[in-house]
Parts: C-alpha cells; sequence; structure tokens
C-alpha cells in the first residue's frame, strides 16, 4: 500500500502569530501517519508580496518538520492564485516568489518546487515506486488581469502529456493528477462572495456594488476562482485510457466526487479536494457573516493495490500543549479500480458518534410586523441550550440596519447592539431578544437589501455541538402560508450537503417546528418560504 499526503492551501504568512499554534497541531496530527509522497497543490503563501527569503525559510522549516514525523519521502509543490498574486486576487501575475522557492528547492532532497516553466504549464514527474503516473499542473497562470483569484487549464499542455503517457497503455495504472484550482463548482463556496472585509472603503464599495453593476454576480468568488478550460480539461482527463484521480485545493473545503465516463474507452475522474491546513475556514451564510469556522485539515490517499480510499483529517487551530491533539478523520471515498472504472466499494463502518454535547439546543422565533423598518419584520426570538457548556456562543445576524434589542438574559436586561452581534447564552437559561428588520418582508425589500432577483427568505437556528434534540419552532405571523408555503432544510456545514427536512405544522400554535435528534455539530436548521409582491 502507498499513502499520500495531501497538504493545501496553508497560505503561510495570513495570521503569523495564530499559525504558530495551527502549525504546531498540524505537525502533530500527521506524527502517527506513514507516508510515501507528500503533495502540496497551492497556496503555500498568502501572497506573492511577502519578503521571499523569509517566506521560503518558514516553509521549508515547516516541511522539514513534517517530515520528521512522516519520513524523509519525496514531497512535489504546486503554485496558487495565492502565490502569484496580492491575496490571490489583485495586483498582476507574479511569480517571483515561487520562482525563489524553486532556486531553493534544488538545493535540498527529494523537493520538486513545479510551475517554474511558463507558459509551459503540465509536468509528467516519476514518483519511484508509486503504481500510478503522475501529472502536475500549474493552472495558476494568468498572464493578464488585474483582478483574479482564477487560472487557466489549456488543451494543448494536457494533450502532450498525453502523448506521453501513450507508451505506457495498456499498462492499467491510475493517473494521479495535481492542480491548485476545482474542476467542478465546489458546494457552499460556489455562492460564496468575494471576502473584502479588509481592504478599504472604496474597494469594499466598487466590488460590493459597482462590479456587479457591470457584471452579473461579479462580487462572487465562483466568477472569479474557477479556472477557464476546466470543462476542456475534464473531457480530456476522461479520453487518456485509465482511471483518474484529481488532488486539488483553492476552496478550502474537504470534498470528493465522481465523474463516470459515458463512452467507450472513457475513464472515470474521481475528483478529491482537499481543505486548508493552514487557516480555520468561516462559513459565509451572508455577505456580512461572521459565523463559525471549520477546523484546519488535510486528506490521506491510500492506494492499495485496486481499492483507493481518502479520508479527511480535521484538527484544531491550536492545542494546550499538554495533552495530544485530538484529530477528527472523516472518510472521502472507497472507490476500486476496475479497468477504467471507479467502482464505489463498501466503505469501511464508521466509528460511533460521540456522546451528545447538549442535551437540547432550541429556538422559539416570531415574525412580527417592524416596529421601526418600513418593509421588514421583526423576529422576536427566545432560546435555550442545556447540557455540557457553561456558555454558548449565538452569532445574530439579519440585513443592514437591524439590531437586537429588549435582550433579556435570565431576565437580566442587556444594552441593545447592532447586528451582526454575538450573544453568550449561559446553560439551562433562557435568552429573549428581538432583532429588529431581521427579515425582508417583500420581494421588493429583499431585492433592495440582497440583490435583484432574491426571491427567498429564511431564518435558523445554528448547531455548533453535537446535540441530542435540536429544535426550531416559527411563527410566520404576517407570512402568508397559503401562498408562501414555508419548507425546511438542514446544511452540513462541514461537507456543505445540504437536505430537505420535515417541517410539521403545529395548528394549536400557530406555528412551524423542525426537529433533529442526535443532530451533528455545525448542522444548520433554516426555515425558508419565498417572499410575495409588496401588497398594494
Amino acid at each position: 500500500m502507498k499513502r499520500i499526503l495531501h497538504l493545501s492551501d496553508l497560505h503561510l504568512g495570513q495570521d503569523p502569530v495564530g499559525q504558530v499554534h495551527l502549525f504546531e497541531s498540524l505537525v502533530e496530527a500527521v506524527r502517527a501517519l506513514s507516508v510515501d509522497l507528500v503533495v502540496f497543490t497551492g497556496d503555500v503563501f498568502d501572497s506573492s508580496t511577502l519578503p521571499a527569503e523569509q517566506a521560503c525559510d518558514e516553509f521549508l522549516a515547516l516541511l522539514s518538520r513534517i517530515r520528521r514525523e512522516v519520513g524523509e519521502v519525496p514531497a512535489l509543490v504546486l503554485p496558487g492564485n495565492h502565490d502569484r498574486r496580492d491575496a490571490g486576487l489583485v495586483a498582476p501575475f507574479d511569480g517571483a516568489l515561487f520562482a525563489a522557492l524553486a532556486a531553493r528547492a534544488r538545493t535540498q532532497p527529494n523537493l520538486t518546487v513545479l510551475g517554474g516553466h511558463v507558459p509551459f504549464l503540465a509536468h509528467r514527474v516519476t514518483v519511484p515506486g508509486l503504481a500510478a503516473h503522475v501529472v502536475a499542473y500549474d493552472s495558476t497562470y494568468l498572464p493578464r488581469g488585474l483582478l483574479s483569484a482564477g487560472g487557466v487549464l489549456r488543451q494543448e499542455d494536457l494533450l502532450e502529456v498525453g502523448e506521453q503517457l501513450l507508451p505506457f497503455a495498456g499498462d492499467g495504472l491510475p493517473l494521479l493528477f495535481l492542480v491548485h484550482h476545482h474542476l467542478v463548482p465546489t458546494p457552499v463556496t460556489d455562492t460564496g462572495t468575494i471576502d473584502v472585509s479588509r481592504k478599504s472603503p472604496l474597494t469594499r464599495f466598487l466590488v460590493r456594488h459597482v462590479l456587479p453593476e457591470l457584471v452579473a454576480f461579479g462580487d462572487h468568488e465562483e466568477l472569479t476562482m474557477t479556472a477557464m478550460g476546466a470543462g476542456t480539461a475534464l473531457s480530456t482527463l476522461h479520453s487518456l485510457g485509465r482511471p483518474v484521480v484529481v488532488l486539488h485545493g483553492h476552496k478550502h473545503y474537504p470534498t470528493a466526487r465522481l465523474l463516470k465516463g459515458l463512452e467507450p474507452g472513457d475513464g472515470d475522474v474521481l475528483l478529491l479536494a482537499a481543505g486548508s491546513c493552514g487557516t480555520s475556514e468561516a462559513w459565509q451564510s451572508a455577505p456580512h457573516s461572521e459565523a463559525p469556522r471549520l477546523w484546519p485539515s488535510f486528506n490521506v490517499v491510500e492506494l492499495d493495490g485496486e481499492v483507493l480510499r481518502a479520508r479527511s483529517v480535521a484538527f484544531p487551530p491550536a492545542r494546550d500543549g499538554r495533552t495530544p491533539a485530538v484529530v477528527k478523520p472523516r472518510p472521502l471515498a472507497v472507490v476500486r479500480q476496475v479497468g477504467l472504472a471507479w467502482d464505489v466499494a463498501r466503505p469501511e463502518p464508521l466509528p460511533p458518534p460521540p456522546e451528545p454535547t447538549l442535551t437540547l439546543n432550541e429556538a422559539v422565533l416570531r415574525l412580527v410586523p417592524s416596529q421601526r423598518h418600513l418593509d421588514r419584520l421583526d423576529v422576536v426570538t427566545t432560546r435555550r441550550v442545556d447540557g455540557g457548556q457553561a456558555e454558548y456562543q449565538e452569532l445574530v445576524e439579519g440585513p443592514p440596519g437591524a439590531r437586537l434589542e429588549e435582550v433579556r438574559v435570565g431576565g437580566v436586561p442587556l444594552e441593545d447592539v447592532a447586528a451582526p452581534a454575538t450573544l453568550q447564552l449561559p446553560d439551562g437559561r433562557e435568552v429573549s431578544y428581538r432583532l429588529s428588520g431581521g427579515v425582508c418582508a417583500s420581494l421588493d425589500a429583499a431585492a433592495q437589501e440582497y440583490g435583484v432577483g432574491w426571491a427567498y427568505e429564511w431564518v435558523g437556528l445554528l448547531n455548533r455541538y453535537r446535540c441530542a434534540l435540536t429544535r426550531l419552532r416559527v411563527g410566520l405571523g404576517p407570512v402568508d402560508p397559503a401562498r408562501q408555503r414555508p419548507f425546511a432544510s438542514a446544511t452540513d456545514l462541514t461537507t456543505g450537503k445540504e437536505r430537505v427536512v420535515e417541517l410539521q405544522r403545529d395548528d394549536a400554535q400557530r406555528s412551524y417546528v423542525v426537529e433533529l435528534r442526535d443532530c451533528p455539530a455545525r448542522t444548520l436548521l433554516r426555515v425558508t418560504w419565498p417572499l410575495a409582491p409588496r401588497p398594494g
């Protein structure tokens, strides 16, 4: 069996203080692993403007620490958009930092830094002992444009390496395709907006207000992050006459996709995305969200004869130094190679889930006409969390101008504050508040606050920890359920998967209820309804 440690999106230099502790956790998380190959699929650095000597020193020192734990094995490093642009998004393409890393790598044993041969982008890499062909692709080459986090997958480069594989036709080995950018959209992040919260007021205004008027969804990441030519690249990968595994990063969410070939001679393409091993990724439900963060993670890919297993391993962004860091492995894929196909194998049984941390997580919400905002509704809320947590941190969000009013914790009034805001919910005590102007009341209001074409409004309950019973009760008040039929969903914020769940109608209390028993951590329950035009 051969084992590959797939690391991506270190973003070294983004948070020099916090990353000291995060990388300590990363090194400890890989300590028990024995691997045959280490792969970094881009965004080694957070910005191309970092001082080259210091940035390279820090990366090589971290790689040395990782190798001391997993073995002095070959390491392959690809560039990402952050390695070639300021903050990964702005300023012209700049290869100087990554070229400096490539120069340093030539003095290091078993270290290959790729992406130094632009404008030629694809390279076949020989990895001794690995029962697979390896192709590394530099998708970050964008010689024109001052604004993009995307890249390119050029057909001629793929055809050239395909020609290099022709002498090995019929050997039955899979192709391991290493690239930074995603080839298909990633759940949750495909609707995310460009984060300009740390930019100047002028930049924030241009991205959030001017750009969408010029280019539809111009303020959304997917428009600037997708690699040009990804669809053509997928078709070419299918045509190479062998099953393909794509290892990539870029979107900071560990996911897996299997794309089946449909014509004779097509190989299946298994897409394995790694999360970020250098940041704690925020799940953003709205442009102004400060929602909980996912743990950093890496992937482990095992090639065991005809069987491929992939899992994501999450680890805490910091550790106390006294006890081992708790890691959380999660299966991504178990497939068996059958000719050119990846057949989904029976997954290994999961360990039993941990005992619930909470016994109850409940939100009771009532929508009422707003006291302060025309064409909005207030959300009168009562919250209760029982079991295990001294305090539960609750993020309360709303449209611009929304405020938390009439806040009471255990009957004690607190000061009004603007949303988004964080409340501390004490264990076993009720917290109540009114979110003034918390939701839009009509299509017209939503168009003004969220953008033209917005068709729905929702309220939700985020379950941060595993809970025996999570319950969301919503009284829709002025919303007409006959014309605006509500529905409920549950979103796993770790994977991005969203599913419909049953919404029960409680006529006695004139409300709707959604419940999940043994609710996993980081689950978002939502009650959503279609908006109607403003009356009159």
